[in-house]
C-alpha cells in the first residue's frame, strides 16, 4: 500500500485529484479555512467535519455538513468539499480496485451519519499520526500497511449501524446484499441530497437498476418505512435545519424544501413536531428544544 498526504489551508484548490494509475494509493487529506478539494471519478471516499462547517457536493446532490457528520462516497460521485473560513474536515480517497469483498479490509458504506466529540478527536490524532498536515508526504513502508488499516477500522467502526442494516437486503450471499444495500444507500443519498426537489420512485428506482416495485419493497425492508414517507422526513429535517440556521422566511424555508404552498408545509410541519414552525424556531434559538418536537431519526 501507498499512503499520500495533502494539507490544503487558507483558500487553496485542488481539482480532479486523482490516483494517477496507481492501484494501491491512498489519499489522506485535510481541508481547512476556505480550501476546496474535488475528486476524479472512480474514487470510494470518506468525508468528516472536524470543525465548523462545509459544502459537499457530489453526483447524489448537496450536503451542508456541520462539525461530527461524515458521509461516506462510492466511486462513481466526483465529489467537491468546500470548507468555510473556521472549517476544518479530513477526507480518504481510496483505490479504484478497493475491493473489500475479496480482502481482510474493514467494509465502507455508501452513506451518512454522525460521530462524536471523542471520535472526532480520535480521528484528527488518526490523522496527525501519519503526518497528513505535512503535506506532499508519500509513505510506502510495512508501517503504512498498519497505519492504513488503523484509519479504515477507526471509519468501520463509525458504521456500525450501516452494518447491521446489511443482513436485512435480499440475497444469498454476503456479497450479494452488500452490492444491493450499496445501491439502496446510493439512491437514499440522492433523495437526502435533493431534498428540495420532486423525485419521482421510477428516478431512484432508476438509480439502483431496480423495478419501481423491487425497489419500494426493498427500500421497506430495509428502511422500514417507504420512499414516499423518508421524502417526507428529509424535507422536514431540511426545513427544521433551515429555521435554526437561516433568517429564511417560514413561507422561504417551505418552498426550498420542496413544499407546494405555504399551507401543506405549515400542516406537514405541526404533524410532525407538533408546534408551529414558527414556534419551533424561537424555541431552538434559545437552545430549547420544543416540548412537543419528534425529531425524525431518518
Amino acid at each position: 500500500m501507498e499512503l499520500q498526504t495533502l494539507w490544503l489551508d487558507r483558500a487553496e484548490i485542488q481539482d480532479n485529484l486523482s490516483q494517477d494509475g496507481s492501484t494501491d494509493s491512498y489519499y489522506l487529506a485535510a481541508i481547512s479555512r476556505s480550501a476546496s478539494l474535488s475528486l476524479a471519478d472512480s474514487q470510494t471516499s470518506f468525508w468528516l467535519v472536524l470543525r465548523g462547517e462545509a459544502q459537499l457536493s457530489c453526483r447524489e446532490g448537496t450536503f451542508q455538513l456541520q462539525a461530527g457528520d461524515w458521509v461516506a462516497l462510492d466511486r462513481d460521485s466526483r465529489p467537491t468539499l468546500l470548507s468555510e473560513k473556521r472549517t476544518l474536515a479530513i477526507a480518504l480517497a481510496m483505490p479504484t480496485d478497493q475491493t473489500f469483498e475479496q480482502s481482510d479490509l474493514p467494509p465502507i458504506h455508501t452513506g451518512r451519519g454522525r460521530v462524536d466529540k471523542h471520535g472526532m478527536r480520535l480521528a484528527l490524532r488518526l490523522w496527525r499520526n501519519v503526518g497528513c498536515f505535512e503535506s506532499g508526504k508519500r509513505l510506502s513502508t510495512p508501517d503504512t500497511d498498519a497505519a492504513v488499516r488503523r484509519i479504515l477500522h477507526f471509519l468501520s467502526s463509525l458504521q456500525d449501524d450501516l452494518h447491521r442494516m446489511v443482513d436485512r437486503c435480499p440475497g444469498r450471499s454476503l456479497r450479494r446484499k452488500r452490492q444491493v444495500f450499496a445501491r439502496m444507500q446510493r439512491a437514499r443519498l440522492y433523495l437526502d441530497g435533493n431534498a428540495g426537489h420532486q423525485i419521482r420512485l421510477s428516478e431512484l428506482a432508476g438509480l439502483c437498476n431496480f423495478s419501481v416495485w423491487y425497489f419500494t419493497k426493498t427500500f421497506h425492508a430495509l428502511y422500514e418505512e417507504g420512499p414516499r414517507q423518508a421524502m417526507a422526513h428529509v424535507r422536514l429535517q431540511q426545513a427544521s435545519d433551515l429555521l435554526e440556521r437561516t433568517s429564511l422566511s417560514v413561507g422561504e424555508v417551505g418552498a426550498a424544501c420542496g413544499f407546494e404552498s405555504p399551507c401543506s408545509f405549515a400542516r406537514a410541519f405541526r404533524a410532525h413536531y407538533g408546534t408551529t414552525a414558527s414556534d419551533y424556531r424561537s424555541v431552538r434559538r434559545l437552545g430549547k428544544a420544543p416540548d412537543h418536537a419528534k425529531r425524525s431519526s431518518a
